[in-house]
């Protein structure tokens, strides 16, 4: 018998990356806890600890970024406890004209129906490319 927890910790990470793939960032801002906690790798101007803000911003920024739109399409995801793990795959054109085609790793943690935790590990001299060029 499956976990319903687990359950419907993965059908809420499958409904963010969902959102995002469909521009919905006002639901995926919504998503996150009020003291969510953002963790992005690398040494690029995003990377680092953050907080809701930041998804704030994305809300705000990433239309401009991606015009056409970008999708994030989860291709295997592991639940445990309140933590999900996900693999998972970017496309669109950025404004810049460049094509971001990004692979990750995400490890989130669930919390009262809520994204409390977000750290994200990708190919960071792909995106430092794409998004400035570095």
């Amino acid at each position: 018998m499956k976990n319903l927890k687990l359950e419907e910790n993965k059908a809420l990470v499958k409904a963010v990356f969902q959102a995002i793939t469909d521009g919905n960032w006002s639901y995926v801002t919504k998503a996150f806890a009020d003291d969510a906690k953002i963790w992005v790798a690398g040494d690029m101007p995003i990377s680092g600890n953050h907080t809701k803000d930041f998804v704030r911003g994305l809300e705000a920024g990433n239309p401009a970024m991606f015009p056409n739109g970008m999708s994030l399409t989860p291709k295997a995801m592991t639940a445990e406890g309140d933590r999900v793990a996900i693999e998972a795959e970017t496309f669109g054109e950025h404004v810049s004209g460049k094509t971001y085609n990004n692979f990750f790793h995400f490890m989130l943690v669930i919390r009262d129906g809520k994204i409390y935790e977000w750290k994200e590990y990708m190919d960071t001299k792909h995106a430092s490319y794409t998004f400035f060029g570095e």
